[in-house]
């Protein structure tokens, strides 16, 4: 990769307006046809890379190591390093300014720090892969991610439902004046669940319907 193909990764990272804005149910709604979209392309992106009897998540992991070393073995490490400043400058900033990064009633320090590192994680992944991907194909799994970042979401992880291997995306939003996650789960039609910044997919709150349940492994 080009010093000006890096810097051009590095302004698009910059320039992502990390976990904003908060919206209302109703406007996240109107966003899941797109979300569902990019999270099917995400999850197509990674199938080549799964094992039999493995998770998606794990390809994810694994395909980070996997890029991480041919980048590694073409002089190409600083890629990873200045996509990770350049994300954990802009996130935590949008964490803490946002959504209170010393802690408040909806919001812990830790879970702003958390959300944070995370946006830093896949923004490296997805500039040591780009950096490398024409040895892997030339399609940069990771890209997506980014996208969904750039949408204000916060995406984070595969997690069993059912038995079924699903992804989790985040929505910020703003519900009867307080900020709380919409928990979107890949395949919703709409978002059903809701929980405090705080609560990383736990005490799972029904949005219209109390005896509702929804739980993870």
């Amino acid at each position: 990769m080009t010093q000006a193909n890096t810097d051009s990764q590095i302004s698009k990272l910059q320039s992502i307006k990390y976990f904003t804005p908060a919206r209302s149910i109703a406007d996240a709604n109107s966003l899941l046809p797109k979300v569902e979209e990019i999270v099917d392309k995400y999850a197509r992106a990674l199938m080549p890379w799964k094992k039999d009897n493995d998770t998606l998540q794990h390809a994810a992991d694994s395909l980070w190591d996997l890029a991480r070393v041919a980048a590694l073995n073409s002089d190409k490490s600083n890629t990873w390093d200045s996509a990770w400043n350049a994300a954990w400058k802009e996130a935590s900033s949008a964490a803490r300014n946002n959504y209170g990064w010393y802690g408040s009633e909806f919001v812990s320090g830790e879970t702003a720090r958390d959300a944070a590192r995370d946006a830093a994680k896949y923004a490296a992944r997805y500039a040591v892969f780009e950096s490398v991907k024409e040895k892997f194909g030339g399609v940069n799994p990771f890209e997506y991610v980014i996208e969904l970042y750039s949408m204000g979401l916060r995406p984070t992880y595969f997690r069993k439902v059912d038995e079924q291997e699903k992804f989790i995306v985040d929505f910020p939003l703003l519900v009867d004046g307080k900020n709380v996650i919409g928990c979107y789960l890949h395949g919703d039609k709409e978002i059903s669940f809701i929980h405090q910044w705080i609560d990383y997919c736990s005490n799972l709150k029904s949005v219209n319907n109390p005896e509702s349940k929804r739980s993870f492994a």
